[in-house]
């Protein structure tokens, strides 16, 4: 009648049944008393008095928490090799790693490639006021597995001497286990679990299913940084062959309409209505061959599309001039007129074929979008150190609510859409590529129904050059 409640917990029942079968085996679960798995067994005893039963008990906790570890972990690696998500996949590792050591926080964290401090990921399973805003450094105690490749297990570490950055309020923090994440030999992160005081310390069972955790980890992580490194270069490339399309889709459309001029004009054209749009379909399948040659996508250009700029004077009348010349014979009805404002005519330091395409991106979606028999501006001033040109159109203009989105990669407004305007939302991304690597600007003032106005702006003398000096 003793009471066992307090050391058998949940099996108190099962232990009594067993000592009423006087004889047999059971494993016995002590949640809610020691906690503990033991296995009993038991045998009668027989003598001249009642008879007796001999109970044996053996504590086979670390022997069963090691083997259902394990077992949890063979299904969890199938599921992790299954994940194509990095911060998916950071969570998953993060919630074993607390169940597998009933730890009462986890946590996980990667480096960047080359660093032993600089955290790149930083995930957990923990109240969030246990953790700054910003990425934690790996300082301190978390440091340990990372400077030497290996575990990091505390029993307390309140008043340890590397206790910094490791949170000891709101809850506080007394048991630590840390192990590294390693590929091959290169630690590339780090696993933590950790307890309150109330808590026991964690053991080597503990030790033995996080270092397991953290192989598991390691595979699984090259293999979605190797997906997402693979789709990255997937994207690269298909980002590549968009941006070749619309650079050449443009000189087709100016010769296509220029074509069309022609013919619009009956037989027997003058020499001089025919010339001029002859002249700019000759022009515009002069910038298909460069294009096919070289330009923004040739031998000169790095990994990732920066091409090489080559300096030179740009002559601002020329240039203008080319541009009215192309595109005026785009649409029929549609003019395109230039202005240069203030007597401005020097030339200014620039790579002139990646000027030409940024200008070419802006004066090509503003006849595209001009009604006929409208005029699309072409105005050049000179503003403070820089040269600025307005491309101005009369077409329906843009909602403020897109204007902060015009020059995102893919975005059409929603008029074009509904219009089915012909193209790709590459045009003004392009365009603002090209600003930023000339250390230029451009932008756009609209108003719905009245047009628009986009504008480039390029330095007069872009930093660290002499090729020219600036305009008197």
């Amino acid at each position: 009648g003793a009471d066992l409640q307090p050391a058998f917990g949940d099996a108190t029942e099962q232990f009594w049944e067993l000592v009423a079968a006087g004889t047999g085996a059971a494993q016995l679960d002590t949640t809610g008393g020691s906690d503990r798995i033991l296995e009993a067994r038991a045998w009668p005893l027989n003598g001249d008095e009642a008879p007796h039963i001999l109970v044996v008990l053996r504590d086979v906790t670390a022997e069963w928490r090691h083997m259902a570890g394990l077992q949890h972990l063979n299904v969890l690696a199938r599921e992790l090799l299954a994940e194509s998500s990095l911060d998916v996949l950071l969570v998953r590792i993060v919630d074993a790693a607390k169940e597998l050591a009933r730890a009462d926080f986890s946590a996980l964290l990667l480096l960047r490639e080359g660093s032993k401090d600089e955290v790149t990921n930083f995930v957990y399973n923990a109240p969030r006021e246990l953790f700054p805003e910003r990425l934690p450094r790996a300082v301190g105690l978390l440091a340990v597995p990372i400077q030497s490749a290996s575990v990091a297990r505390i029993d307390d570490i309140r008043g340890h001497a590397a206790g910094v950055g490791i949170p000891v309020e709101h809850p506080p923090i007394a048991a630590l286990l840390a192990v590294p994440i390693l590929l091959g030999e290169v630690v590339v992160g780090e696993l933590a679990v950790a307890n309150t005081p109330e808590r026991m310390p964690f053991d080597d069972i503990d030790e033995a299913l996080m270092n397991e955790l953290a192989a598991h980890a390691a595979i699984t992580l090259s293999l979605v940084t190797a997906r997402e490194a693979q789709d990255q270069v997937a994207e690269t490339r298909r980002v590549l062959i968009d941006v070749a399309m619309h650079n050449i889709r443009t000189p087709l459309t100016v010769a296509q309409e220029s074509l069309a001029t022609v013919r619009a004009q009956g037989d027997g054209p003058s020499d001089e209505k025919r010339d001029g749009p002859l002249e700019a379909v000759e022009r515009a399948l002069e910038r298909i061959e460069a294009l096919t040659e070289g330009s923004l996508l040739d031998e000169h250009t790095p990994v990732g599309g920066t091409p090489v700029q080559e300096l030179g004077p740009i002559d601002v009348h020329e240039l203008v001039t080319e541009l009215c010349e192309e595109f005026g014979g785009m649409r029929p009805g549609v003019r395109v007129e230039v202005s240069v404002k203030d007597g401005f005519s020097a030339p200014f330091v620039g790579d002139r074929r990646l000027v030409r395409e940024l200008l070419d991106a802006l004066v090509h979606n503003a006849v595209k979008h001009s009604p006929a028999d409208e005029v699309v501006a072409i105005t050049v001033r000179l503003e403070g150190s820089s040269v600025r040109f307005d491309v101005s159109d009369r077409g329906p203009g843009i909602p403020p609510d897109e204007q902060g989105r015009i020059f995102e990669q893919f975005y059409r407004t929603v008029q074009s859409a509904a219009d089915g305007t012909p193209g790709t939302g590459l045009g003004l991304w392009i365009a603002r590529r090209l600003a930023d690597l000339q250390d230029g600007t451009v932008g756009v003032s609209s108003r719905t129904g009245q047009g628009s106005t986009f504008w480039a702006t390029f330095p007069l003398q872009p930093v660290g050059t002499t090729a020219a000096a600036p305009p008197v």
